[in-house]
Parts: C-alpha cells; structure tokens; sequence
C-alpha cells in the first residue's frame, strides 16, 4: 500500500474536505507515491512519536493536531506554509504525516458524536458548522443531573482530573441541556449560550468565563485533548479494521501531566 491508498482509505473514514476552510488536514509531510511500511496514529508530533517509529521501522503517522508550520513570505511576495521546528526532523526522516484534526472532529460518528455516546445526549442538534450540516459541536438533552454528579461523570468519561467551571456553574442545581465541542470551543460559546445549561469543551478564555457568568451559562474546561482522544480511539478501531490489521495500544506520559492523566498512542502494527 502507498500513501495515496492510504489516505483514499482515510478519506472514506473521515472526509478531510469536512474540515474547517483554513485547516490543515491531509498529507502534509510525504509523497503519495511512498510505500507504507507501518502506521502510527498519534495525537500530536512529538519526540517519543518519532523514537517509536525509529524502534518500529514505522514511516507513516497519522495524527489528530496538525503538523507544525508557519506562514511566511516567498521570494514572489506571496504567503506560504513552511514547516518548522519538530516537523522539519520528520521530513528529514522521510517521514509521512496525515492529519485528521477538524475533520475528524465534525464526522459522522466522529469525536464530536463520540461525546454525544459517552454523555447520552439525546435531541442532538450540530453547530460551529463546517459545511452544510456537518459541525464541530453538539447540543441536546440529557437525564437531569446534579452539577457536582456531572463532574464526577466527566472525570470518568474523559479520563481526566483536569476540570475548571466558571462561577455559575455552582449555581446550577440540575442540569438538563448539555453542549459539548472536542478541542477548543470558546469563539463557538455565543451560538449556544442562551441554549444550554452547560457547555463542556477546552481552552476557554478568561474572559469567556465572564462571559458565561454574565449571560447564566455554566462552562466545564477540561484538559483540550481529553475531549479528543475518545473519538480518535474509534478512528483507529475503524481505520484497523478497514485495512484488516491489529491495532496494538500503548502509553506515554507527556511532561506537564500526572500519571492520572496518561496520553493514549495507538499503533498499528506493520504488514
């Protein structure tokens, strides 16, 4: 299999032209003409990714966050993408790197929706639309619960210790409409903020949260690639089994986290 093949197969899972127009999705690092002796589907690029490639004699990642790069200007005056800094050593690696990130989010079945099983929301509406009716987050009911039980089912279900709510949040006895948003929801917060009780997403603003507090809206922040992880664990179940090979799981523990808060990598095993 090459490349090209790799990412048809990839395309079929996850539409990559679901993503939002200025979003780097797709083969960025490679040719489509390489062969693909071995995938390694990882969140983000990383030292401990490209030493597990070396290990595994591994020269394809596919990986949620985009591939680091910069804009900057060419010799013709004109805007360009170049790669920068940990990037540049998967390149010099001949290292092919796809990346999923808001197309994966927005999927049928994707993160988003995958948020959708794990909190039973039902009544589902989309919004921070992408194209027509696909979108990055999700709206709906839920079984009435009380705030500080909503917490706790957001640690287990997210697997994270990491959670900060605004102020209104304790004022908030039972919640009954909840809106999720894998990643990074803040500049989505005024399409659902006089519609849910509660808005769960990552990487809120302070400003945000004031925000919230001023217009009763309860916000959970939890750690960003919490809300991703679950949904990009299916794609590699879907992925695995659509090219008939074992998909093998192990952990690394980034630096700034505990060890209750272990990052999941998923390989898949070479042909």
């Amino acid at each position: 299999m090459n490349v090209a093949e790799l990412v048809k197969v990839i395309n079929e899972i996850t539409p990559l032209n679901f993503a939002f127009d200025d979003d780097k999705v797709g083969l960025l690092i490679g040719s489509e003409e390489n062969d693909v002796s071995g995938i390694l589907v990882a969140h983000d690029l990383e030292n401990a990714v490209l030493e597990q490639l070396d290990k595994e004699n591994i020269n394809t990642v596919i990986t949620y966050h985009p591939a680091p790069m910069k804009e900057v200007l060419n010799d013709r005056g004109e805007y360009i993408e170049e790669l920068v800094g940990l990037s540049l050593e998967f390149e010099n690696k001949d290292i092919n790197v796809i990346s999923l990130h808001t197309a994966q989010d927005v999927r049928n079945n994707g993160n988003a929706d995958t948020l959708v099983e794990l909190f039973n929301i039902k009544d589902v509406e989309v919004f921070a639309n992408t194209h027509e009716d696909f979108g990055a987050g999700r709206i709906g009911t839920i079984d009435p619960i009380y705030n500080i039980d909503f917490l706790k089912l957001v640690e287990k279900n997210l697997n994270t210790k990491i959670i900060r709510t605004n102020a209104y949040f304790d004022n908030i006895e039972v919640i009954n409409k909840l809106a999720v948003l894998p990643g990074s929801g803040t500049q989505f917060i005024d399409e659902i903020i006089n519609e849910a009780d509660v808005f769960l997403t990552g990487d809120i603003s302070h400003r945000y949260f004031l925000l919230a507090d001023d217009n009763g809206l309860g916000l959970v922040q939890v750690n960003h690639i919490s809300t991703e992880i679950p949904g990009m664990s299916k794609f590699v179940d879907i992925l695995a089994n659509e090219l008939n090979i074992k998909a093998v799981s192990y952990t690394h523990l980034r630096a700034h986290e505990t060890e209750a808060d272990l990052v999941c990598r998923l390989l898949i095993e070479k042909k």
